[in-house]
């Protein structure tokens, strides 16, 4: 028993962090190994699986909590789209306009992850499929105070949390010429939050109350 719960110890303090790439502009041009079919097109949520990572899509009117889609945009003009959000779908679950399938003025874009993760790097896209940017987004984690951040295409910041949620504060975003004001997310790149130390200090106290039980015996 003891040798037993040494193996798992071991095995747990030497094991590295998992990682996984979340390449929504993939899923929309119609790769279907995150466990949706793949191609472009919205629902009320969208669930992600990727190296033992889950990550659930969602939007809504950041102002007054109104449900809206999440929406996966497929390349355009040979440029890749990705995730945003829709306030309408119509038949074969399309954006209507089409030209509302990004996060724009006042929407939001929430992701929730199946356990707490660091994204590593966000990647941008704005509204014409670009990577201009001239405007801001808002982000809250896990519930806390919204920060506000400059638009760009790699958003190089380590972000640790469960639930993300994404703002487009920018007024005007909604006009075709302030592409540049709205945005997809293309891809993200995460890490799973490793397990806290408390949990090997917790296996040692087993390990020593183990041994104890042993001499006294």
């Amino acid at each position: 028993m003891r040798n037993l719960l040494i193996l798992v110890l071991a095995t747990l303090m030497t094991s590295t962090a998992q990682a996984a790439i979340f390449d929504f502009a993939a899923v929309a041009d119609g790769d279907s190994s995150y466990g949706l079919p793949g191609g472009e097109g919205g629902a009320a949520s969208l669930t992600f699986n990727k190296g033992g990572v889950s990550v659930t899509a969602s939007g809504f009117n950041g102002l007054d909590g109104t449900p809206y889609y999440a929406y996966l945009d497929a390349t355009f003009n040979n440029l890749s789209g990705g995730l945003g959000v829709c306030m309408n779908l119509v038949t074969n679950a399309q954006c209507n306009p089409s030209s509302d399938d990004n996060v724009t003025t006042n929407e939001t874009l929430r992701l929730v992850f199946d356990q707490a993760v660091t994204i590593n790097s966000t990647t941008f896209v704005n509204g014409n499929h670009g990577t201009n940017f001239t405007g801001n987004f808002d982000l809250s984690i896990d519930g806390g105070t919204a920060t506000t951040y400059s638009l760009t295409n790699i958003f190089a910041m380590d972000l640790t949390g469960t639930t993300f949620e994404f703002f487009n504060p920018n007024v005007g975003a909604g006009s075709a010429v302030s592409n540049d004001k709205q945005f997809y997310i293309n891809a993200l790149d995460v890490t799973v939050v490793p397990v806290p130390a408390a949990a090997w200090l917790f296996g040692s106290g087993l390990l020593g109350l183990l041994g104890m039980a042993r001499r006294k015996a």
